[in-house]
């Protein structure tokens, strides 16, 4: 399945851009690599679609673990001029090492689905201010995943644009995994810089904090490329800052936008 996604997405990305100039639309705005969100919707009747890979190493008492995701994939369709709708699909695999034995496991959700808000505009030291829902439904979601209560995330996304080149984005928000009625809350910081009309890098530092165990806490980095304003490429990377977080992680993929 991961297959047919990742070559439908490439054959519409190539025969997209083959029909679009540079300079027909503005320019596309993912909400990948960072792991902020952008309180910014995507236009009215336009359909995007951000996909990409994962590969992600922990160090457990299990073992080492390895998680690859190949693809994750965002959609998202703008409903009103401040309303898009979302859905997330993603197909992974984990695999763990054990005293030279390895064992993996391969699950797929395609069931999370949600909106987003885009509440105001910012100005000066006023931020953009954009909120966030997404439901992850048990009875769509493959055995593995199953869960006991409906998952919920709740994202409360912030921009301030301090120039035309600088930016900062930050999220604060909970999540109910659907295991458990007790939340995770995270946060997110990235420090955004425009390189040049195509060129894009970001800093960050985010975190999960369970109700009922130790925070953990990660730095992250990576570019984006704009070769077309409706399509975006993008890598990056990052690392744990504490004992409980993954080893390090790599990250890459692109962003398309289709017309209205």
């Amino acid at each position: 399945m991961n297959r047919v996604f990742l070559t439908l997405v490439i054959v519409i990305a190539i025969f997209v851009s083959g029909k679009l100039s540079f300079a027909q639309i503005e320019p596309i705005s993912p909400d990948r690599p960072d792991q902020a969100e952008s309180p910014k919707v995507i236009p009215v009747k336009s359909f995007q679609i951000e996909t990409g890979f994962l590969y992600e190493e922990d160090n457990q008492d299990a073992g080492k673990v390895k998680n690859i995701s190949y693809p994750s994939m965002l959609l998202r369709y703008g409903l009103l001029s401040n309303l898009e709708l979302r859905m997330e699909i993603e197909n992974a695999k984990s695999i763990t090492d054990s005293g030279g034995i390895s064992s993996s496991k391969n699950k797929i959700s395609f069931a999370t689905i949600g909106a987003k808000l885009n509440v105001t505009e910012g100005k000066g030291l006023i931020p953009s201010v954009g909120l966030i829902i997404n439901f992850t439904i048990p009875s769509l979601s493959s055995e593995s995943l199953n869960t006991d209560y409906v998952g919920t995330s709740i994202n409360l996304a912030l921009q301030n644009n301090f120039t035309d080149e600088l930016s900062v984005g930050y999220n604060l928000g909970a999540v109910w995994a659907g295991k458990t009625p007790e939340p995770t809350y995270f946060y997110t910081l990235s420090l955004d810089y425009e390189l040049s009309k195509r060129f894009n890098g970001f800093v960050e530092v985010f975190g999960f904090m369970p109700e009922k165990s130790k925070a953990n806490h990660m730095l992250d980095f990576g570019l984006s490329f704009l070769a077309l304003n409706n399509l975006a490429f993008d890598a990056s990377a990052g690392l744990g800052l504490t004992d409980n977080s993954p080893k390090f992680f790599i990250n890459g993929g692109f962003s398309l936008r289709l017309p209205r």
